[in-house]
């Protein structure tokens, strides 16, 4: 349902002055904060980085405060009072921001605005086409982003996940003027956390970096859509299709001929006929069971998986095999976790935390 706000509720917010359709031109950036869980930060630390990814460039900060992180990465404070933010979201911290953009310059659709104390300048729901601008740039930019760090963190023994708390867009004209386009939008958990040194943090965030831009596109997407479910079932589904887009692209990249020579030689078998191979490679090309696929990628490509990560696979395919088909409703208890950890070492290419059971 869409509500419209009357001109007269409008100037009750201190809208006042009109603005014509193409009156303030400006360029937009995105900040998303997302809590870290898991892991703790030094007192004061704050560290940035520029990159690129998905066609797009963007900065990242871990930061023990919000405000710190927000001023390495736009020179701006994210929240007027940091103390009251950090109620508003019931979070401690730490954060990871991420920013996007700045957009093309957009021309503002005709509205109201009002002149701010500070010189900056709030508009209300006066640059539509921006939103679907940076949403358009954000779905690229934070899946593999996000994947990448959340994966980046996780090593034996400690569990960590990201939870995005808040948003916020801020705009400049050509002139330097601040930009705030505004509008009204009508709609218990327990996490352990361990001390990481500073370099233990920037090492990660290295990581992070590095590993963003060669993920799979639709495997990173989906793996950060299962990040942001509390729903078991889509956390558990999200997973599985990561899973499964990820299996279906390292068996498409195998050099099926080679790999199985090599397999028959260690094995201690004769080399075999380039005929023999030939025909055996043929077979392997045109399985489509995900399952076998799974099973060759392991022998070929993922060789630090091992025989209960294949059980813990047929056991998950088995579950959503059961959903797709109607004969269940959801997943058994602890799936969504065994899918999220198994997706963790497929996509990172080595082992990772084991989540705790107490957090299911």
């Amino acid at each position: 349902m869409t509500a419209t706000i009357s001109s007269f509720a409008l100037e009750s917010m201190g809208f006042r002055d009109p603005i014509d359709r193409g009156g303030i031109t400006a360029s937009f950036t995105s900040v998303t904060v997302y809590e870290i869980r898991g892991i703790n930060l030094p007192d004061g630390f704050a560290e940035a980085r520029q990159a690129h990814v998905a066609g797009s460039d963007y900065q990242v900060a871990f930061s023990k405060s919000v405000n710190a992180g927000c001023h390495l990465l736009i020179g701006d404070d994210f929240a007027e009072s940091e103390s009251d933010w950090l109620q508003e979201v019931k979070s401690e911290g730490p954060f990871v921001l991420i920013v996007v953009g700045p957009t093309e310059t957009i021309d503002c659709e005709a509205g109201r605005m009002m002149q701010m104390p500070d010189g900056s300048i709030t508009t209300y729901d006066s640059f539509q086409s921006l939103r679907e601008t940076l949403k358009s740039l954000e779905e690229r930019v934070l899946p593999p982003v996000v994947a990448a760090i959340t994966l980046a963190l996780n090593e034996p023994e400690r569990y960590v996940a990201l939870r995005k708390i808040d948003r916020a867009s801020i705009g400049h004209t050509v002139d330097g003027v601040a930009v705030h386009d505004v509008r009204l939008d009508i709609r218990a958990e327990m996490t352990v956390s361990r001390a990481l040194d500073e370099a233990q943090v920037v090492k990660a965030l290295e990581a992070s970096v590095e590993r963003a831009p060669r993920l799979h596109k639709k495997a990173a997407t989906y793996f950060s859509l299962a990040t942001a479910e509390d729903d078991q079932l889509k956390r558990f589904l999200y997973f599985f299709l990561s899973l499964e887009v990820e299996i279906h692209a390292v068996f498409g990249r195998i050099d099926h001929s080679s790999k199985l020579r090599n397999q028959l030689l260690r094995d201690g078998l004769s080399a075999p006929l380039p005929s023999t191979t030939d025909l055996i490679v043929r077979d392997i090309a045109k399985w489509n069971n995900l399952f076998d696929r799974f099973v060759w990628c392991v022998t070929c490509v993922w060789t630090y998986l091992g025989d209960d990560d294949i059980r813990h696979f047929k056991e998950l395919k088995e579950a959503r095999d059961a959903i797709a088909h109607g004969r269940v409703s959801e997943p058994p208890s602890g799936y969504a976790r065994q899918a999220e950890l198994l997706a963790h070492k497929i996509l990172w290419g080595q082992e990772v935390a084991v989540p705790d059971p107490s957090l299911n």
